[in-house]
């Protein structure tokens, strides 16, 4: 028998822990992990599989228990002081399943008297009822016919800044015509892309690949994006610049922020409104408004000599 996955290692919690930081553990790590999240990562694929396996066990009660058992003894109820003996050459599973020690040869791999066989069921899916992950392949089975995976398809879905913001549902038609309906992620950016298990090209037997979209957001007039942070440019005159004044910035949310632009102002300078970025599942970035300062170019002459007498008597000129 392989040995059985340290669940409690995967998740890194201990052995006592309640079903709540079971929980907790298990979406940090999911969250992490995610195919769609490490499209580059080859090896996360089978990480976010190992750690949803070990929640689907901890998480529930029954499933726990027997494989706590399981780890004590990988071999509880498969003889003579583990499990409960049934009918000649049957013992009861710690999950309640008999299983069907056959004693009368006929070609076992593992020599005369040794082939398992499960009853109502097959070697393999023994696994799957104590572990509660998938059964391996049954070697004892009868031939089942091969089949071929069906390839994978990419294919790149353009949508604009408002909706990669929201994120949602949104119909995509594939490079053969079909139409798949797929979730949007709130807050997605240029360039992230997502699987879609199964709903690639079909292969020989019915198996197919999968679907792989690739977002391309459009870039948006007002605002210019980095990461989960915007920016966006506030205009003001020398006077407004040199003497300051309050200013009211839209987010891309729709909600209005006054803001005070402090006398001395520079061209380029930023302000920072916390919180006020690109919104996405796991957190939120910041908003920076970048101080524009605009120079009046036709000041009447009358104002213009005023305002250069002024500074020369202040040293500025």
């Amino acid at each position: 028998m392989p040995a059985v996955n340290d669940y409690y290692e995967v998740l890194g919690v201990s052995e006592g822990a309640n079903a709540d930081e079971i929980k907790k553990a298990y979406r940090k790590l999911a969250r992490e992990h995610h195919p769609d999240r490490n499209p580059d990562k080859p090896t996360a694929e089978a990480k976010f599989k190992e750690i949803q396996e070990a929640y689907s066990v901890l998480s529930d009660e029954k499933k726990r228990k027997e494989y706590d058992l399981s780890r004590k003894n990988p071999f509880a109820g498969f003889g003579d002081g583990y499990g409960t003996r049934g009918r000649q050459g049957e013992y009861r599973a710690p999950d309640g399943s008999y299983i069907r020690f056959d004693t009368s040869g006929g070609g076992s791999p593992f020599g005369e008297g040794t082939p398992f066989e499960e009853t109502g069921g097959s070697f393999g899916d023994i696994f799957g009822r104590f572990f509660g992950g998938e059964a391996p392949a049954d070697p004892f089975g009868p031939g089942r016919q091969r089949r071929t995976r069906g390839r994978d398809i990419q294919t790149t879905l353009n949508i604009s800044f408002d909706e990669a913001l929201k994120g949602g549902k949104r119909e995509v038609a594939l490079p053969d015509g079909t139409r798949v309906r797929i979730e949007i992620p709130k807050g997605v950016e240029s360039g992230f892309k997502i699987r879609l298990k199964g709903r690639g090209a079909e292969g020989a037997g019915g198996q197919r690949g999968d679907l792989y979209v690739t977002f391309n957001v459009e870039p948006h007039s007002r605002y210019r994006r980095d990461g989960n942070d915007l920016y966006k440019k506030v205009k003001v005159n020398a006077f407004e610049a040199m003497f300051g004044v309050r200013r009211s910035v839209r987010t891309p949310y729709g909600k209005q922020i006054k803001i005070t632009i402090p006398a001395g102002s520079q061209p380029g300078d930023r302000l920072r409104l916390r919180d006020q970025g690109v919104e996405t599942e796991t957190g939120r970035g910041d908003l920076y408004a970048e101080i524009e300062v605009e120079i009046p170019k036709d000041l009447p002459s009358e104002h213009a000599d005023a305002i250069r007498q002024a500074a020369e008597e202040a040293g500025l000129l």
